[in-house]
């Protein structure tokens, strides 16, 4: 998938995305991650931080496990509004051990997500990780021109 430079940038900065999954019912389930972007996927830690579940009991990790269909939406909202912007990505998620060790992917995902989320200094990654190949991007910007 082409994504462009300047969509590439607006993905990198942001903080913070919406990761949607579907349930067995086919009802969408949507939950806040951090994650990072290497160029061609998305990874989004299943962290050491407090769940109510073990990670693999998880609601997104039971539904990607059924349906590998997601979204992921990263947006900027402002009271700006010509500042507003997002990008969906749709694509297949699968789960993988983060075992960084022989994996380059997921050595320089690791180091990214470390860089990035400063906290993971401190709570730890996890053992999970879930990987998002994008197949459909959208995207839009709230412009005066």
């Amino acid at each position: 998938m082409n994504i462009s430079h300047a969509l590439e940038e607006f993905i990198e900065t942001a903080r913070v995305a919406r990761l949607a999954t579907i349930d067995p019912e086919f009802k969408p389930h949507l939950v806040p991650v951090v994650f990072v972007f290497d160029g061609n996927s998305f990874f989004v830690p299943v962290d050491e931080k407090r769940k109510t579940v073990k990670p693999e009991k998880l609601k997104r990790i039971r539904n990607i496990q059924n349906n590998p269909n997601v979204a992921l939406l990263i947006d900027e909202y402002s009271e700006d509004w010509t500042r507003l912007a997002f990008v969906m990505m749709q694509g297949k998620a699968s789960i993988m051990p983060f075992q960084i060790h022989g994996d380059i992917q997921l050595q320089q995902a690791y180091k990214k997500l470390t860089t990035k989320y400063l906290q993971y200094q401190r709570i730890g990654l996890g053992e999970m990780c879930i990987i998002i190949k994008p197949e459909k991007v959208v995207s839009w910007r709230n412009s005066q021109v």
